[in-house]
């Protein structure tokens, strides 16, 4: 998204908590200032899906193949391959993959966690072959229960994010989205709204219900009789 600048926040009972920039327009800065952006998935995004499932934690036990994202270009160049390496939290080195035929455009590859990895918060290397370097930082626990991301209920683990769409002219993005999310007791999303939508955003819109519905929050009991409804909303603006 050249041209435009996308920021995504989180409300919880009329208050925004959260603003970050969205991944797509990092990837696109990246792109522009030969910086490399690196995104978590929980879980390795279908081919053709209208959104992904952006994470700040990973486990060791009992969850899904987790995807470490690496976006160094917006177009495939010859960035001479990629080299990954995660440490745990004590600093030891877990894995390290080489990836030869790396391009430089985002790509997702499995995240190599191991075992018996020190919990905490663990560091994502990333070399590319023309000299770049960049880290990024993700929380690992060994199952759920153990992350302290579980004490909030009212904040997701997992947020869906729409995914760009590339039939958009990069001079259309302008606008916003933002979606409500009701959550059951154990977490799930049972219904996504679209509380509004201006320019680009009207044409988000199945993005953005897509992005609730795969969006995954800590159970609570007490949402048996009065679900959770959480928001969340991506605005765009010309740079």
């Amino acid at each position: 998204m050249r041209g435009a600048h996308a920021v995504m926040s989180t409300i919880r009972c009329g208050l925004p908590i959260l603003l970050l920039a969205s991944p797509a327009a990092q990837a696109s800065q990246a792109a522009s200032t030969e910086a490399i952006y690196i995104e978590f998935l929980w879980a390795r995004t279908p081919v053709g899906a209208l959104a992904r499932q952006q994470t700040r934690q990973f486990v060791l036990e009992g969850g899904p193949v987790h995807q470490v994202c690496v976006a160094a270009n917006a177009h495939d160049t010859d960035v001479q391959g990629l080299t990954l390496a995660i440490r745990d939290a004590a600093g030891t080195e877990v894995s390290r993959s080489t990836h030869a035929d790396y391009r430089g455009r985002k790509q997702c590859f499995p995240a190599q966690l191991g075992h018996d990895g020190a919990p905490g918060q663990w560091t994502v290397d990333t070399w590319l072959g023309d000299g770049r370097h960049a880290s990024a930082t993700v929380r690992v626990d060994r199952t759920l229960d153990d992350s302290p991301y579980m004490r909030d209920p009212a904040i997701a683990y997992v947020y869906g994010r729409p995914n760009y769409d590339a039939d958009i002219a990069p001079a259309d993005w302008v606008g916003r989205v933002e979606w409500q999310m009701d959550v059951d007791p154990q977490g799930r999303v049972t219904h996504v709204a679209i509380v509004a939508a201006e320019g680009v955003g009207t044409r988000l819109r199945e993005r953005a219900i897509a992005a609730g519905y795969i969006s995954l929050f800590p159970p609570d009991a007490a949402r048996t009789q009065t679900p959770l409804r959480a928001r969340r909303a991506l605005s765009f603006a010309a740079e």
